[in-house]
């Protein structure tokens, strides 16, 4: 027999078939989603309502974004904040690695760097979205907000390292070194690898290794 419960709250639907379970992706996912992808491989500009819609699949059409979210603008914010959220959380678990003192600077450095490059790596599209909106004129004042609040925690944390430290100043350059040095690869420019990680960690600590203790 199958039994079949719906939410359409959260439109979360499963069907059970011999004990398995299959969980449908809410629509608001899967335009969040498709968004991401549309603006890695078109850019801002060539990620039409349509061309989102199509990416979302399931014969989605473009009147379901404005189901859902005010219109484009909305989605590019809440799909950048959600990318933003998840790549400042993977940086803070690594980041008490800069509290370690039995490793020299640079090598805590390093590890912070290459750990981070190749979480960014496996989320190419990801980067390349947020690296492209975020360079887009469509990077209004509400998207800057919600992104200096996704990094703050970590400047915070940075201030209690090395409090005679401009925190902030430090957080938004170590980001600009890390963008240029990972987008080239997002978008096939460069090829991924120990070489490409070790030419933007080179970058990367000349920018801040001066900043932090030894």
């Amino acid at each position: 027999m199958t039994n079949m419960t719906a939410h359409s709250g959260g439109r979360t639907y499963r069907h059970r078939n011999g004990g398995q379970s299959l969980t449908k992706t809410p629509t608001d996912v899967l335009l969040l989603d498709a968004i991401v992808r549309t603006v890695a491989q078109k850019g801002v500009e060539g990620a039409s309502t349509r061309a989102i819609a199509a990416e979302a699949g399931n014969g989605m059409t473009d009147t379901v974004i404005y189901r859902h979210f005010s219109g484009k603008e909305e989605l590019l914010h809440k799909a950048f904040l959600r990318e933003s959220e998840a790549f400042m959380r993977q940086v803070e678990v690594l980041f008490p690695v800069l509290w370690e003192r039995n490793i020299s600077r640079e090598q805590r450095l390093r590890y912070l760097w290459h750990s981070v490059w190749g979480w960014l790596s496996r989320h190419k599209d990801a980067a390349a979205f947020m690296i492209r909106y975020y360079y887009s004129a469509s990077f209004d004042e509400i998207a800057k907000r919600g992104y200096c609040e996704t990094w703050q925690p970590i400047a915070d944390r940075l201030r209690a390292l090395a409090p005679d430290v401009d925190a902030e100043s430090l957080v938004y350059m170590a980001l600009e070194a890390t963008a240029s040095a990972i987008y080239p690869v997002c978008v096939g420019w460069r090829p991924d690898g120990a070489g490409a990680s070790e030419y933007g960690f080179r970058r990367f600590n000349g920018l801040v290794n001066e900043f932090l203790p030894k």
